[in-house]
């Protein structure tokens, strides 16, 4: 019987992971995954979707508890699970979850940065409503080229736009959100770390330079470098990577949050700026899982569970020497190496829309 199921987005997540035992996923070529079970693939971009990944999901988790009373499930994203599993009353059969209103906070871009800026270097911001985002406006008041409006919530840039003289007449903005605007940072360098949190340790793990492209006006997540991280980021932003990210961490275990999450910032003039926290495994998160499970360490699942039931987390330090590249076949895609690892050999082609394939490889070389 399967007793630790994992709820995520792709069956890949867990490629690497001999610590879980089955999956409930969109994408995959097990039983349980929808593409399977309705023999196509779904754009989960799509808000359109939205209900019919929702009946999905709940269908094969009731089913699952049906085949075995005493199952429990590893959720890719804590968000996701309480969504679920409050709806139907299943909350004691997810292991690994923090508190709800924790998750939100943290994942509240507003809400973080607030908290955050007498911590830790943060870009200068303001928050509008949609109706009064102009373009020209906010030139004169701040006297930039470009900025990037954000959303409260959104992962992998949905919700992040790039603003501009170019662009400011095609771009429309809900007009009673709340939107977040900083200036755009030319030339800078996006970088991500991957935590663990436990009762009375945080484990820093390597970092990664992500892999960010402009698409229809959007700053859009194609894919992670761990390998261009060691060469392009100097010795003493490296140091305030993980200064920043250790004093963050700090903050947010004092908080009550234990497992795994993820940090962004932006390298930009010789600073290292906060962006973002990801309270959940991340994209790059199975690179991560790939050198561990080559080096005969756990997987980032099984110390995730360490951190949540006071178990030794037990990692020595590695070396991650991949980069990872989301290709598109409905645009063009600047990287053209060859994969040593496709993952759509194990998840299949993911359809984002009409005509349009999401796939992802792996690279034992730098791409930045």
């Amino acid at each position: 019987m399967k007793n630790i199921v994992w709820v995520g987005m792709r069956e890949s997540e867990i490629k690497y992971c001999g610590f879980l035992d089955d999956s409930i996923v969109l994408f995959g070529k097990n039983s349980n995954s929808f593409r399977k079970q309705f023999n196509k693939n779904v754009d989960h971009n799509n808000k359109d979707n939205f209900p019919l990944l929702d009946k999905f999901y709940d269908r094969m988790v009731l089913k699952t508890i049906k085949d075995n009373p005493n199952v429990k499930f590893m959720y890719y994203s804590q968000i996701y699970s309480y969504d679920s599993m409050n709806k139907l009353g299943l909350l004691n059969s997810i292991i690994c979850l923090n508190n709800q209103e924790l998750i939100e906070f943290i994942n509240d871009k507003f809400k973080i940065k607030e908290f955050l800026k007498s911590y830790v270097p943060i870009l200068d911001y303001a928050l509008f409503k949609g109706r009064d985002i102009k373009f020209t406006s906010l030139k004169k008041l701040y006297n930039y080229d470009s900025f990037v409006i954000q959303s409260k919530e959104g992962s992998g840039g949905s919700g992040t736009i790039i603003l501009n003289e170019d662009n400011y007449n095609s771009i429309k903005f809900n007009k009673d959100e709340i939107y977040m605007v900083t200036k755009y940072c030319k030339n800078n360098i996006p970088v991500n770390i991957h935590l663990l949190i436990g009762e009375d340790d945080i484990t820093l793990l390597p970092i990664s330079i992500q892999i960010i492209e402009k698409i229809n006006n959007k700053l859009v997540y194609k894919g992670c470098d761990f390998i261009a991280s060691k060469n392009l980021i100097d010795n003493s932003l490296v140091t305030k990577i993980n200064k920043y990210a250790l004093k963050i961490g700090k903050l947010i275990q004092e908080k009550g949050y234990r497992g795994v999450m993820g940090i962004d910032s932006i390298c930009y003039d010789k600073e290292v700026y906060f962006m973002e926290i990801n309270p959940r495994f991340q994209n790059s998160s199975i690179v991560l899982n790939k050198a561990l499970y080559e080096q005969n360490l756990p997987s980032l699942q099984e110390l995730h569970y360490n951190c949540f039931y006071n178990k030794p987390i037990s990692l020595r330090s590695f070396d991650v020497n991949y980069s990872s590249y989301i290709y598109d076949e409905g645009y063009s895609n600047n990287v053209s190496l060859n994969a040593i690892c496709t993952l759509d050999s194990f998840d299949e082609k993911v359809e984002c829309e009409k005509g349009s394939y999401l796939y992802t490889k792996i690279y034992d070389k730098a791409i930045v």
